[in-house]
């Protein structure tokens, strides 16, 4: 499983999981050595296996074994290597990301339940939020974030890190971490890999010459792939599709910069 995928897929289940489920894969190892995972320990409880109605059962350290007892084959002994619990580390996580960044305003606490702010960046037409939470899928996803957002001081621009769900809170777009982020093996860390500021809408800054020649193309595209239901959730995956589109339609022209894309996406969700 790649690096990023895996850490979101951890974070998506909001609680302590079994570490043997994941610890086969090598990205594992790397978010282990990374610090934005953790292991905490043996688990409190398991779904018994050894019988044919799988049952909770609480985990009891006896006679030197840890293990479980079932109502139908008594006490089932468990190593502790297959006991052992992990975690996302949020709070290196996003201090991590805020180092990584230059942020300014970050913070090393939740904001308000799972909301984290990470920071604020500097632009030229305004500052740029960046938050994180773990999912922004639901109705309860969107309260939790517009409730931590109150005393925040807004921001002109914002953008909200999650690893599942594309629901938004108007003007913080939402990204999911697996269209920013990769594993940078020189660092031995998860590494930003987007242009923020054009994921986030801030306007380009022009200082004259022509238009750019692939706005029209691009935005019409992007629209038509809306309409007929085509357009992926992720917006790095959506940019990259764009791009192939553009490419069959313009076979002999030059092709633009994927940023390019991802900002007429960004653009676009935006309703700008």
């Amino acid at each position: 499983m790649e690096t990023v995928n895996l850490f979101a897929s951890l974070i998506a289940q909001r609680c302590s999981v079994l570490a043997n489920k994941y610890s086969k894969y090598p990205a594992y190892d790397l978010l282990l050595k990374a610090g934005v995972i953790e292991e905490t320990g043996v688990v409190s409880s398991l779904v018994c296996d050894a019988c044919d109605q799988p049952h909770d059962a609480a985990i009891v350290y006896e006679t030197g074994s840890y293990g479980y007892y079932c109502p139908d084959v008594g006490f089932v002994t468990k190593a502790r290597l297959d006991l052992i619990s992990t975690q996302p580390n949020l709070i290196a996580f996003t201090a991590q990301m805020a180092d990584q960044l230059n942020c300014k305003r970050r913070k090393s606490t939740p904001l308000n339940g799972e909301t984290w702010r990470i920071g604020a960046l500097d632009s030229p037409a305004g500052d740029i939020a960046l938050y994180f939470q773990p999912m922004m899928q639901g109705e309860n996803d969107i309260k939790d974030f517009k409730g931590a957002m109150i005393g925040e001081m807004r921001s002109t621009f914002g953008i909200i890190l999650t690893s599942t769900g594309t629901l938004s809170v108007p003007p913080y777009v939402t990204i999911q971490l697996q269209d920013v982020l990769r594993f940078d093996p020189k660092s031995g860390t998860l590494a930003v890999n987007a242009d923020l500021h054009a994921l986030a809408g801030v306007p380009v800054n022009r200082t004259g010459g022509r238009p750019s020649a692939y706005k029209e193309a691009l935005t019409q595209i992007i629209a038509n792939r809306a309409e007929n239901g085509t357009a992926l959730k992720g917006r790095n995956e959506e940019a990259k599709a764009v791009l192939a589109v553009y490419k069959a339609n313009f076979p002999n022209k030059t092709s633009p910069a994927l940023s390019s894309i991802n900002r007429y996406v960004s653009e676009a969700r935006r309703g700008s």
